[in-house]
């Protein structure tokens, strides 16, 4: 599944979003915070939790209030698109800057569901304008060889530009990568409210497992 919709929020709750989101961009403190996880050296990706595993409202409230709203109407949309026993399992803030992108790849379902059943979902946040890259492919895997892993995309399915305030929801059966960035601005920072559901009912994590999975992790086969 594949959706977007443009003014996703009300100006007023978009710019109250996109303010906290913006405040929150520290590149050192967010560097330190992921210090352990493997960013595929691409130390300009920055990725900021915010709430976890289930507990949405309590957590987002004393960190960042601007995101409830947001939380709400993503779950509503979900509804209206047809997926059930709705569970928010994380929210993040997400940056990247100079010419930073992403390779082909599928974000993971989080823990009892498939990929088919869990989803990620976001809210651009960043200013953007059509020569500036970053816009989010979807397409089809090709493999270096048969069970091998993916090189690139091709019968690209769509192509999804980053404009604030616009929603995007995938299933995390997609393969998609992110282009790169090309806007000549060493001060821009590209900038997205992220979350992922599930549609099936699920435990909490295995205390063992990487906390940093709970908030964004991508599978590249």
């Amino acid at each position: 599944m594949i959706y977007f919709e443009d003014d996703f929020l009300p100006e007023e709750q978009f710019q109250a979003l996109k303010k906290k989101v913006e405040s929150k961009y520290e590149p050192v403190e967010a560097r330190e915070l992921f210090d352990n996880y493997d960013f595929k050296n691409e130390p300009d990706k920055f990725i900021l939790p915010i709430a976890r595993s289930g507990d949405w409202l309590d957590s987002c409230i004393p960190q960042a209030y601007e995101c409830v709203p947001a939380l709400e109407k993503m779950e509503a949309t979900l509804k209206r698109l047809g997926v059930q026993e709705l569970k928010n399992w994380s929210s993040w803030f997400q940056y990247s800057v100079d010419t930073m992108s992403l390779p082909v790849h599928r974000d993971q379902a989080v823990r009892k569901s498939e990929p088919k059943d869990t989803y990620t979902a976001v809210i651009y946040t960043s200013d953007w304008k059509p020569n500036w890259g970053g816009e989010f492919v979807v397409g089809s895997p090709v493999f270096d060889r048969p069970g091998g892993k993916v090189k690139s995309l091709t019968n690209f399915t769509h192509n999804i530009e980053p404009k604030p305030n616009r929603l995007t929801i995938w299933s995390r059966e997609e393969w998609h990568m992110v282009n790169a960035l090309t806007v000549n601005d060493p001060n821009y920072v590209r900038s997205f409210f992220g979350t992922s559901w599930s549609s099936i009912e699920s435990d909490k994590f295995d205390k063992d497992q990487n906390p940093y999975e709970r908030f964004y992790f991508t599978e590249i086969e």
